[in-house]
């Protein structure tokens, strides 16, 4: 196993939760100056595969995703349904949920991040890749995501 979390020096997203995504992105979209990119939706439950606090979910979401060069800035308004997005907008209303980190191989990065303490809240299938939610909230005061794309992943022994 890696002494290490990252298998790239970039961080490649910053996620915010809101109760009005559209709100958000208009806000966000007039003090940047971009457009609002077209809303985006969580993966169906059957494609999705949600795991939430250990057991299977059906979780969802509308997100908007602003492209920088360097870095996503993403909105995400959770639905009404648990979630590690409904649970940090509940406890502490509209802001930061998680930076996002991209990984080849996310069941080698699970076993590290676990291994330390940072249990898994939720992971979910969508299509091209995966993504998992770690609590680093005590740490960070934000989640870490790691999002694994289909396309550059290493071969992996287990299933996260």
């Amino acid at each position: 196993m890696r002494e290490h979390l990252l298998d790239e020096d970039a961080i490649m997203q910053i996620c915010f939760v809101t109760d009005d995504v559209q709100k958000s992105a208009r806000w966000f979209s007039d003090l940047v100056g971009k457009p609002v990119p077209p809303e985006g939706k969580a993966a169906d439950p059957d494609e999705a595969q949600a795991i939430y606090n250990g057991k299977p979910a059906s979780v969802g979401c509308r997100m908007i995703i602003f492209k920088f060069g360097n870095i996503d800035v993403e909105f995400i308004q959770p639905g009404p349904e648990k979630s590690a997005w409904r649970d940090l907008l509940e406890q502490k209303g509209p802001g930061c949920h998680h930076i996002a980190f991209k990984t080849r191989n996310l069941t080698e990065r699970n076993r590290y991040l676990e291994d330390k303490g940072h249990g898994l809240l939720q992971r979910g299938e969508f299509t091209g890749g995966r993504y998992a939610y770690y609590d680093t909230v005590p740490q960070l005061g934000v989640m870490l995501e790691l999002l694994e794309f289909d396309n550059d992943k290493e071969p992996q022994t287990t299933v996260v």
